[in-house]
């Protein structure tokens, strides 16, 4: 029988495919994943009351301290404008400084003329503590003006809780109460997500503890926008396995700037066998 001299070779190519396909299978591991919101945040009310308007809508994207709701505020408004009208009655004031300027320039006055005789000690005296009660009762009347400012600022604090603001950059994902509903403390008015960054969730095997660390990088493909492979970093490890499956959980976080891609989607994860270089 003849001997086929490229039959060696060609077992000797197999063998070193399938070696090639085996360590590239294991310098590259996928595990599924979720992408989720960085927040959720239930926005209500300190207070309760009457929902005057809902400035924003779903889908609505805002800002840290957009209004995004008010309450009915006719009470608070007119005690601010109360309150402002009382802080800026300085005429009391006013009255007891020129009170006072009288006084000392009469006091200055009689102690020329006490050498002479033209003027008793005893007025001198007098006119001594006329000035120490003007000067007394312009003190009590500049911390009138001072407790004043302070009801203003009380009255305006309370006028702002009025206004329900939103704590997070992001969009409004569902509203729960509209103009004329009562709002109480324990009802949200609307719910706000944040989605930049957001958050990668997924669970791996237990073999990988120690070599997924805090700012190890994987990569994350999502079906949208597009099936791209976007670079995350882990910001949390787990301490505890699931004994049932044999995991932990780790978290990534994807920068998502211009709010392209959507949360709430699964997505595919990444992670190269070796430990990854951490985040600088």
């Amino acid at each position: 029988m003849k001997h086929d001299p490229m039959k060696p070779i060609a077992a000797m190519a197999t063998v070193i495919l399938s070696l090639a396909a085996s360590a590239a299978s294991a310098e590259e591991m996928t595990f599924d994943c979720l992408a989720e919101p960085t927040q959720r945040v239930q926005v209500g009310s300190p207070v309760t009351g009457l929902l005057a308007s809902v400035d924003v809508g779903r889908g609505a994207r805002v800002k840290p301290g957009d209004v995004v709701a008010r309450l009915e505020s006719t009470v608070e408004e007119a005690n601010v404008a109360l309150a402002q009208a009382q802080a800026e009655a300085d005429e009391a004031m006013q009255a007891q400084q020129t009170r006072l300027t009288l006084a000392e320039a009469d006091l200055a006055r009689s102690k020329k003329l006490v050498n002479s005789g033209s003027v008793a000690t005893s007025k001198v005296e007098e006119l001594q503590a006329t000035v120490e009660i003007a000067k007394r009762d312009l003190d009590t009347e500049k911390r009138k003006m001072l407790l004043a400012g302070i009801q203003l600022r009380r009255q305006q604090a309370l006028l702002d809780r009025q206004s329900i603001r939103s704590p997070i950059k992001g969009f409004v994902a569902e509203q729960s109460l509209r103009a004329g509903e009562f709002v109480r403390q324990d009802s949200p008015i609307m719910t706000i997500v944040q989605i930049d960054p957001l958050y990668v969730e997924a669970y791996v095997p237990v073999t990988l503890w120690g070599k997924i660390i805090v700012g190890s990088h994987g990569g994350v493909v999502l079906d949208q926008p597009d099936h791209k492979r976007r670079d995350a970093f882990v910001t949390v490890v787990d301490k505890v396995f699931d004994a049932a499956s044999g995991t932990f959980g780790v978290r990534l976080e994807l920068a998502n700037p211009d709010d392209l891609i959507p949360a709430g989607q699964r997505c595919q994860l990444s992670f190269d066998a070796a430990p990854a270089a951490t985040k600088p």
